[in-house]
């Protein structure tokens, strides 16, 4: 697969087979991905790799916390390292809004009956990283907008790299919503920021959440051109 083939066919995974990946494949995707570009060559990354037992214990309290912290909208008691500074433009907003339509579509078919027990169920799923067998959570010693950049692109070349080894993928903010959990559990550094997490592991293509046709803004709508 070349690299404008993988940019294309990289989409976010919602539902992966129980098979962990190996350790060898985590370790030589890794070792590829620290490649990725960043700021004065600072490579602001510390990757953490969970799987086994120790995966199923954040997901049981992630889950565990979530139920205390849903306020119909949001995670309420949520404490991020780097907190938000502001809310989703109106634009931005619809565009999200869009998916989330396309995803429920998906999600809640044939009917609405026992909806708020259906969205309970996809909630606790997402808490369980889409019941990935392995997840990569990523930090970061420094908390600066350049760190954060290259947290993005570095974030980016892990899910481009693991379609070479059949993995899906789906980056995740869910680690950030309560870090406290994985310092507890992981010995993470109190200045060391929890920035996101990657969810890994093969796809469960069988799933209509991975395969819908997925909404992209038309370039003309993205762009302005000036002196060409």
């Amino acid at each position: 697969m070349d690299i404008i083939e993988a940019i294309r066919n990289r989409r976010s995974i919602r539902a992966f087979k129980p098979d962990p990946v190996p350790k060898k494949v985590l370790r030589e995707l890794l070792d590829i991905s620290r490649w990725a570009p960043s700021g004065g060559n600072a490579q602001p990354w510390h990757f953490v790799i969970l799987g086994g037992k120790l995966l199923d214990e954040v997901k049981r309290r992630l889950e565990k916390k979530a139920k205390t912290s849903w306020d119909g909208n949001n995670y309420a008691d949520s404490k991020p390292d780097i907190p938000r500074t502001a809310i989703y433009s109106k634009l931005l907003m619809s565009r999200q809004q869009s998916l989330k339509v396309l995803l429920d579509s998906i999600r809640y078919v044939p009917s609405n009956d026992n909806l708020d027990l259906k969205q309970l169920e996809t909630r606790e799923k997402s808490l369980r990283f889409f019941d990935a067998p392995n997840v990569i959570i990523i930090c970061s010693d420094d908390r600066g907008p350049s760190a954060i950049e290259g947290i993005g692109i570095v974030s980016q070349t892990i899910c481009l790299a693991a379609l070479t080894y059949e993995l899906g993928t789906c980056i995740m903010g869910l680690p950030s919503f309560w870090p406290e959990i994985f310092r507890e559990l992981l010995n993470i550094p109190k200045d060391r920021a929890i920035i996101s997490g990657i969810a890994i592991g093969y796809p469960d293509f069988a799933d209509p959440i991975n395969t819908f046709s997925r909404p992209r803004e038309r370039l003309d709508n993205l762009t302005e051109w000036h002196g060409l």
